[in-house]
């Protein structure tokens, strides 16, 4: 593995253990066994290398949400993407501290994942949501609060997953569990749906 691709490795764990201005640029020279001045060879600031670390992460996930809209709107593909989610925060579960972390933190932490990432996501999900859906035909001012509801959903299931994986006895990201996540988000969206019918 390259040098920079451990230091952002790194970074990564440690930002999402401690958030940002509780780790060093020591800590993760420490790491990856370079002395701190090493980092420099690679990103001119801890600020750029915290840039890096969210583009890591949250790069890929709007490329997977561009995807999503590829096919027909629908409720199912609503379904679709929200299991799809979980799974992507399964594979990146740094991902969900790594937001709350920033959210939590304020200022320019939120302000960056806001205005790159975040605004960005949330116009994509408003487009993913379906139109079809009947609380959103009965109101459509509710669709922002239908998606930030989904979304926050999503991201507490994988924020607390070393909580939920005490209370449940599996590992909330095992294939099962995210099936049965997935169920039950699927039947949530299916009882949303017909709320106001």
């Amino acid at each position: 593995m390259k040098t920079a691709d451990r230091i952002l490795a790194a970074a990564e764990q440690l930002f999402a253990e401690r958030g940002y201005e509780a780790t060093s640029l020591g800590e993760i020279a420490d790491q990856v066994g370079i002395r701190p001045q090493a980092i420099y060879n690679h990103f001119d600031s801890k600020w750029q290398l915290y840039e890096a670390v969210l583009e890591r992460l949250l790069g890929p996930f709007l490329r997977f949400l561009d995807d999503a809209l590829a096919t027909p709107p629908s409720a199912a593909r609503g379904a679709d993407s929200l299991a799809a989610e979980i799974s992507f925060h399964a594979a990146n579960p740094n991902l969900a501290r790594l937001v709350q972390h920033a959210a939590l933190a304020g200022g320019s932490q939120l302000k960056l994942l806001i205005e790159r990432w975040y605004r960005p996501f949330f116009q994509r999900a408003l487009l993913l949501a379906p139109e079809s859906n009947a609380i959103v035909k009965a109101d459509p001012a509710l669709l922002p609060w239908l998606v930030t509801g989904m979304h926050g959903l999503v991201l507490g299931y994988a924020t607390l997953a070393p909580l939920h994986a005490e209370l449940l006895g599996i590992d909330p990201f095992s294939e099962q569990a995210i099936a049965r996540q997935s169920q039950f988000l699927r039947e949530l969206l299916r009882v949303l749906d017909g709320a106001q019918s």
